[in-house]
């Protein structure tokens, strides 16, 4: 019986563990600082399903409809002075304490890719109402 019970909790916090994953990144903000060309610090808003862009000034510079699952990231541009409309991309993320990173597993847009792919961004502490 004990044993039974070990297994079926196992199971649950195994099947649980990546919606966990995928759920921290939803709603969250990370900044990072992205040198040439762009000499300028951006934070990623990540929505339910989508995203943003902002440079340091509060400008929105590209939006994405997203969707996260499990550690997978896909990014598709629909808006924005970087967007790289009609391309999807996909990147495995990981969240280690307050700092995200992104691996490309494949995206035809290079400047996204460059932006992203071995960056590291810092989660943006929520500011108090």
């Amino acid at each position: 019986m004990k044993k039974t019970m070990l297994l079926v909790f196992f199971l649950l916090f195994g099947l649980a563990g990546p919606q966990l994953h995928a759920q921290s990144l939803k709603n969250t903000n990370w900044k990072t600082y992205i040198g040439d060309p762009l000499y300028d610090t951006l934070t990623l808003h990540i929505r339910t399903d989508s995203s943003f862009v902002t440079d340091k000034s509060g400008n929105a510079v590209v939006r994405s409809v997203c969707k996260v699952w499990a550690d997978t990231l896909s990014l598709t541009d629909y808006d924005g002075q970087y967007a790289c409309p009609n391309a999807t991309g996909k990147y495995k993320f990981s969240i280690t304490a307050d700092v995200l990173a992104f691996t490309l597993i494949d995206d035809p847009c290079d400047g996204r890719a460059n932006s992203l792919n071995g960056i590291k961004w810092t989660k943006v502490a929520e500011k108090a109402p």
